[in-house]
């Protein structure tokens, strides 16, 4: 209510805002532009300690995480239905080198 006593409406327009989905060459560019070193693009060499992970396996997307033995933990593992999903998780995961890095 405003002073006067009367009922104040206020009209809101909801706009639909698309959810962009991350591509493999947004990700490899997030990669490049902010340094990135400790990951593994879909097997593209042998697992190294402390690293992150992405690969395909048969219809799903796995994203996981190597421990300081190289050994992938298997409670990282997380599985996904598409490719933009497990990207998005990827990119997520191998930016916090730089939190314990720098």
């Amino acid at each position: 209510m405003d002073d006067d006593g009367k009922i104040a409406a206020v009209v809101v327009d909801w706009i639909y805002i698309g959810v962009i989905r991350m591509k493999k060459d947004e990700a490899l560019q997030i990669i490049v532009d902010e340094q990135l070193k400790f990951y593994n693009w879909f097997h593209e060499h042998k697992v190294r300690p402390n690293e992150v992970l992405i690969e395909k396996l048969g219809e799903k997307w796995c994203v996981s995480a190597a421990d300081e033995r190289a050994c992938i933990a298997e409670t990282s593992r997380t599985y996904f239905d598409n490719e933009e999903d497990a990207l998005e998780r990827f990119i997520k995961l191998v930016r916090l080198e730089k939190i314990y890095i720098c």
